[in-house]
Formats: C-alpha cells, structure tokens, sequence
C-alpha cells in the first residue's frame, strides 16, 4: 500500500519549485498532498497577480495567498510599514500549517517564505529551505536559523552538517523540443532566425523599453519572441501587428518553453540564476544583463558565471552600460554563430526529492 504524506512548498522562486511538484507528483513510492503557499500579488504595493498564485492552481496543487510584508534593506520606512504584515503572514501560516498538518515544509525563497518557515518549526515540523544562487539571499539567511537543512544549488563553504549540496531543479521541460501553440504560427525561422527577449517570469519594463526602440531594425533580420510580463503586455500586444516577426507574450508556458530555447538562435536576458543554469545546460547563445541592484551582486556573479562556463556563447553587458548600438552589436555577432544542438541529457535531478523522502 502507498504511503500518504503532506508537504508544503512556499516561495517565490517558481522555476524549480514547479519541477519539485512535477517530480513529487510522480513518486511511485509515496502520494503526496501538495499544498503551495504563496502571494496573493507581486509584491505588496501591486494588485497584479503573483505568477505562482496564477501556476500553481493549473497544476491541480491547493493554493494558499499570504498577505505579508517583507524586510526592504534599501528603506526602513518599508520594512517598518510592513512589519505588522509580517506577523500576520506568520498567524495566518501557523494557522494553516495547524489545520494541514504536515509531515515537511520545503521552501524556495522570497519574503512569504519566512513566515511560513518560522511557523512551521513553532509547530515542530520539519522543513527545508532550497537556495538556487551562488550566495545566501536574505530570506534562506533567516529560515536557515529554523530549517533542518538548507539545499544548495553550488558549493558553501562551511562545517555545518546543515548545507547539502543538491544542485539546482531544472525544469524537464527545457529538454522537450515540441509546441503546440509556436509550431502552429509557421515561423520561417531559417530565413529570420529566432531571438528570445525575457527578463524573467515578471519581465523588465527598462529593458522591454530598449526592445521597444530595437524593434524596427531587428524585426527585419529575426523573428522576435518576447516574454515582456504582464505589467507590459498590453503596449507590446499592439506592436505584434505592426511588426510581423515580433510575438508578444506575458509569460511563456513550461509546455512550450523548451520549443523556445531549442529554436533561438540567441536569448537576450537578464542574469537570473535558474535562467543562467538553463541556457548553460543547453548550450544557448546569450546576451546577459544583469540586474544592477540585486543581493550581494547576485546576477552580475550569475552573468560572470555563465560567461566563465560558456566563454564563446556569452556575452554580458552592465546595464548602465546599455546602448542600442551595444545591444545591436551583440546580438549579431551571437546570432552569426552557428546554433549547436544539446547533447545533455534532460535526466530530473532528483537529490531534492531523496532528501525530503528521507526525513
């Protein structure tokens, strides 16, 4: 007979947390009730819809919304302001956890984290936080003081039993090469070969506005996919129909983004960790710009990464560096590279999974 466990994943780190849920889903060995706790909106100023309060539910998964502050180290005022949101993120986790009873909590991060963290270990059960960059962000620095063990996606150096390398959750779907929804639009791509523009699940408004102003001259050289977010998705719908090489999309489906990275000849980027670790594993040209006000510099060790591994594929540019004809420059000299097809293998990595079926 099938053992039964309940698990909570939070976070705001999708990418990985949807392929813990892909693979926790198809566990022959233990049925898992998954339940996610999330935000019910981007941040706490914005009305948009978070993207996991938006996924996770498509996934058949039980979504749960916190409403919780976070603590803003570029301004006290915010932090203070929120912190009555944070103790109520933390009531209103503790309650649920009470009423779920779970036998782990795993999280990846981001400020609805904490709380849930937090609650979980007043209730005495266990958890595990997931860290996808080269350093400690904020959020893993505090649940690490209440988790059993923090999960690392590269190496720390420290003689605490607590750190396991387990290296970072790729989604498998970045190894399927098929779309329903792109292959039906006929793109001629060997006369106008593909650039992908993302600057994550989210989108950049800066750099979608350089896009923008790029539009005229790249749409007549390449067929152009932009995964602009949904703040910008409207102004970009329009241009769709005066560009005819140009496709505007708020957020690109896991169904079909292996479809976009098989076929670009080159993706434009910002330096987030799962995005660079993706474009390594399949060995995508890349024009990286890493986000200039990040932890500890986060993305621009990302960019300085991925360069390092990738040296003939990767260019990255500073933002405050940025010029159209910079931007131009680059992009041709990456898409005159002949694109070299995968030979990795799109194998799940599954050390996460052993080590949650062990506690």
């Amino acid at each position: 007979m099938t053992e039964t466990r309940k698990i909570i994943l939070t976070g705001t780190h999708l990418t990985p947390a949807v392929e813990l849920i892909n693979q926790l889903q198809n566990d022959r060995e233990i049925n898992w009730q998954i339940y996610y706790f999330g935000r019910f909106f981007n941040s706490s100023i914005s009305r948009q819809p978070s993207i996991e309060s938006t996924i996770i539910p498509k996934m058949g998964i039980k979504f749960y919304g916190l409403n919780c502050g976070k603590f803003d180290r570029r301004w006290l005022p915010n932090t203070i302001k929120g912190l009555p949101q944070i103790y109520a993120g933390y009531i209103e986790a503790r309650r649920l956890i009470k009423k779920i009873k779970p036998h782990l909590v795993v999280s990846f991060g981001g400020y609805v984290s904490v709380p849930v963290v937090i609650a979980a270990s007043t209730q005495k059960i266990v958890s595990i936080t997931h860290e996808q960059t080269q350093t400690l962000s904020l959020a893993t620095k505090i649940n690490a003081l209440f988790c059993r063990h923090v999960a690392l996606s590269f190496p720390l150096k420290t003689d605490s039993n607590k750190y396991l390398v387990t290296g970072n959750l790729l989604r498998r779907e970045i190894f399927n090469s098929h779309s329903l929804k792109f292959e039906k639009e006929k793109l001629n791509l060997k006369k106008y070969p593909l650039l992908f523009f993302t600057a994550g699940n989210q989108g950049s408004h800066h750099l979608n506005l350089i896009l923008k102003n790029l539009l005229p001259d790249l749409s007549l050289k390449y067929t152009i996919i932009h995964q602009c977010g949904q703040k910008d998705y409207s102004l970009f719908k329009k241009l769709a129909s005066k560009y005819p090489n140009y496709l505007a999309i708020d957020y690109i489906d896991g169904s079909d983004i292996g479809w976009v990275f098989h076929h670009c000849r080159v993706i434009i980027s910002r330096a987030g960790a799962n995005t660079i670790q993706e474009i390594e594993a399949l060995g995508l040209s890349s024009l990286i710009i890493p986000l200039p006000v990040s932890q500890q510099d986060e993305q621009l060790k990302n960019a300085q990464w991925l360069q390092k591994k990738s040296p003939k594929n990767t260019i990255f540019i500073k933002d405050a560096d940025i010029t159209e004809e910079k931007l131009t420059k680059a992009i041709n000299t990456l898409a005159s590279k002949k694109r070299k097809s995968t030979s990795k293998s799109g194998s799940p990595n599954l050390r996460l999974l052993k080590l949650i079926k062990r506690l």
